[in-house]
């Protein structure tokens, strides 16, 4: 990732136990619009007009800022977002396993519509990396998923390899 990225997001809230639902609800798209954990209660990514104005947008009760990071606090927000972006790069690998042994029991149209839902389920993931990478700037992991894609392509088309 690159070091320096000078501007991020910062979002804010703060959620009492009783709800706990939307807290969750949140985490979840507070994550899928790729923002990470900065600390309890916070998040942050690279900013860029569009992701802050999704941010803003999340839930009401939320308070996004835009920041000018010092030089000294942007390798802890980089590790952060390397971190976040790991995790996701993670979750898509173990999805792979899942996804041949659907291919390889895809016999009959119900079992091959499975196949197909998690195929899709599998690009939607990729996309969602591929933007987390980019927002970053994270050069690696946009190379990990061209390799994701590839074996995408070796699970669903074996023959073209051979």
């Amino acid at each position: 990732m690159d070091n320096g990225i000078k501007e991020w997001s910062f979002a804010f809230f703060d959620l009492g136990s009783k709800e706990s639902a939307r807290r969750v609800r949140l985490h979840r798209n507070l994550r899928r619009v790729g923002a990470a954990l900065h600390s309890q209660s916070v998040y942050c990514m690279p900013y860029s007009k569009g992701s802050f104005d999704v941010l803003k947008n999340l839930d009401k009760d939320m308070f996004v800022i835009k920041a000018d990071v010092g030089v000294d606090e942007i390798d802890e927000l980089v590790k952060a977002y390397e971190i976040f972006t790991t995790s996701i790069i993670n979750e898509v690998d173990d999805k792979f396993e899942a996804l041949e042994n659907a291919k390889a029991s895809a016999t009959d149209m119900q079992t091959r519509r499975g196949y197909t839902k998690r195929l899709n389920k599998m690009y939607e993931r990729l996309e969602h990396l591929y933007y987390i990478a980019t927002i970053g700037k994270n050069t690696e992991a946009m190379n990990k998923v061209d390799t994701f894609y590839k074996r995408i392509s070796e699970i669903d088309f074996p023959y073209l390899g051979r």
